[in-house]
């Protein structure tokens, strides 16, 4: 019986990440960082597609595995959404299946399933396991060198000896995967340091990693961003970082959907749109303030009843070390630090997240108030991230850049006498979803005089048309959003405008 109940509650967390990362996995539109994977995917063959992306200075160059693994999947299963994504979504339920064993092989059964099914829920890592960007596979490859790297804290030597050649392995993996993971590979260095204080032990794990991660070591050492860490072009912060650091954290426990949209969040009355889901941000203060005491008192208080809180040392110190240097990174590259670019935190926090509640140290005949209240907080986290789930599902407002919608429209109402211009977005989208008559305008060439004379390059862009569609992805970007209408006035009228998410599309005629 304790058997068939083990094995119902594993696959009980297993559907329900299966369950999570596919429905209505190809509902939305691909969006702007979608089309960037499909582009950087493009190729007859695996040194073209390589080439393209190394040549790149950009930060997707830096983060090469998943490109090349889509080019694959691309030609093995077709060119649609759910083909795309399905991907990711792999990923992502094959994250939840290494946690579950980790966290099986170092606390035990119920913690097993608390921080798996954290995981299988959480909005944070279903968002992105229905996305065609690399972050589910960098998390999947996390897990991995987690689930290698907890092995240090068994007493075995002969499975020491190969958990180390295989964190070696994945390490490499991890490094070719992404920049990122350096940081986060670091962390577990510096975390076994403190909690073993053994330098041979620390060397054994060091190594295998240092070998087989020395050709992308060399490099990113080699790459111009290691001289200029600033000049790879990627978003750049114009937000305090203690806000990042607030966002960051918020994102990975609960996801974007859990309160306000974000893009109602870049207008003027933003404090105002806050303050209208201060109920959200109360429970969500509540639930991880209890959570997080909880988890502090079991680290301060050192218990020799607790055979497992070396591991919670140690997965704490990872996780520690890990937000710290991610920190660090974000203040020297000067990047706008999201929570896609802590993918790696998930892991430790989802894994420590039980501990709260589990592997009680205080004495058989005393109640543990405190932590009746982290497991009650941890229930609540789980229903946030469903109900953050089902807002990113069913609710238009969180959704992603609808270039689908867009197309549609344009070839329902485009006649063969009006021509369309992309101003600002992803031209390789319009060209995934039917549309190859949409002409691209790149920025710079406006930037060169500075948004002047916009009517003028249109008409000779589009040949004279009298009818122009102009489409603006994310026009909050735009440098010229709030001047382009008095340029386009010189030799048009404005005769129609229409908006999906993230995308607004202007009518004009000439006026001439």
């Amino acid at each position: 019986m304790k058997e068939s109940k083990y094995y119902f509650v594993f696959f009980t967390v297993i559907t329900i990440s299966i369950f999570t990362r596919l429905f209505l996995l190809q509902n939305q539109s691909l969006w702007f960082d979608e089309g960037w994977s499909l582009t950087l995917s493009d190729a007859t063959s695996l040194q073209e597609n390589f080439y393209k992306i190394v040549n790149r200075e950009a930060g997707d160059k830096y983060q090469v595995l998943y490109y090349l693994l889509l080019f694959y999947w691309r030609s093995f299963f077709g060119e649609s959404e759910f083909a795309i994504r399905s991907l990711s979504a792999l990923f992502g339920v094959a994250s939840v299946i290494i946690m579950y064993f980790t966290c099986l092989s170092v606390y035990g059964k119920k913690h097993a399933f608390w921080s798996s099914l954290i995981l299988a829920v959480s909005s944070f890592s279903v968002f992105y396991s229905q996305d065609a960007r690399p972050y589910s596979l960098l998390i999947f490859i996390v897990s991995l060198q987690i689930y290698f790297f907890s092995n240090s804290l068994k007493d075995d030597e002969n499975n020491k000896i190969i958990s180390q050649v295989f964190f070696g392995i994945f390490t490499a993996i991890a490094s070719f995967g992404s920049v990122l993971t350096l940081m986060f590979t670091s962390a577990l260095y510096i975390s076994h340091a403190i909690v073993y204080r053994n330098f041979k032990e620390w060397l054994k794990w060091l190594i295998p990693s240092v070998i087989f991660s020395s050709p992308m070591i060399w490099f990113y050492l080699s790459s111009p961003a290691a001289s200029d860490p600033t000049g790879t072009a990627v978003t750049r912060t114009g937000l305090p970082i203690i806000l990042n650091i607030m966002f960051v954290v918020y994102g990975i426990l609960v996801g974007t959907s859990y309160g306000p949209p974000l893009e109602d969040l870049r207008g003027d009355n933003k404090i105002n749109i806050l303050l209208n889901y201060w109920p959200h941000f109360l429970i969500f203060f509540i639930v991880i303030t209890v959570i997080f005491i909880a988890l502090g008192k079991r680290l301060l208080r050192h218990s020799k009843r607790n055979k497992y809180q070396r591991a919670d040392y140690l997965f704490a110190l990872i996780l520690i070390t890990s937000f710290s240097l991610n920190l660090v990174f974000a203040l020297v590259t000067k990047i706008n630090w999201l929570p896609r670019h802590s993918f790696y935190l998930c892991v430790p926090f989802f894994i420590l997240i039980p501990s709260a509640f589990l592997h009680n140290y205080q004495a058989i005949s005393k109640v543990d108030i405190l932590s009746k209240f982290a497991k009650i907080a941890t229930v609540c986290l789980v229903i946030m991230n469903i109900y953050s789930n089902f807002n990113y599902y069913l609710d238009p407002i969180y959704g992603k850049d609808d270039y689908r919608s867009a197309v549609q429209y344009l070839v329902k109402n485009r006649d063969a006498s009006a021509r369309s211009v992309l101003m600002l977005g992803q031209n390789r989208l319009f060209k995934y979803y039917g549309d190859s008559s949409t002409l691209y305008l790149p920025p710079y060439i406006l930037e060169k005089t500075n948004g002047k004379n916009l009517a003028e390059k249109i008409k000779t862009a589009t040949n004279n048309a009298k009818t122009v569609f102009m489409l603006i992805n994310r026009e909050f970007y735009w440098k010229f959003k709030d001047t382009f209408k008095g340029e386009m006035s010189e030799l048009y009228n404005l005769e129609n405008e229409q908006s999906w998410r993230y995308i607004k599309m202007y009518k004009f005629v000439s006026n001439k």
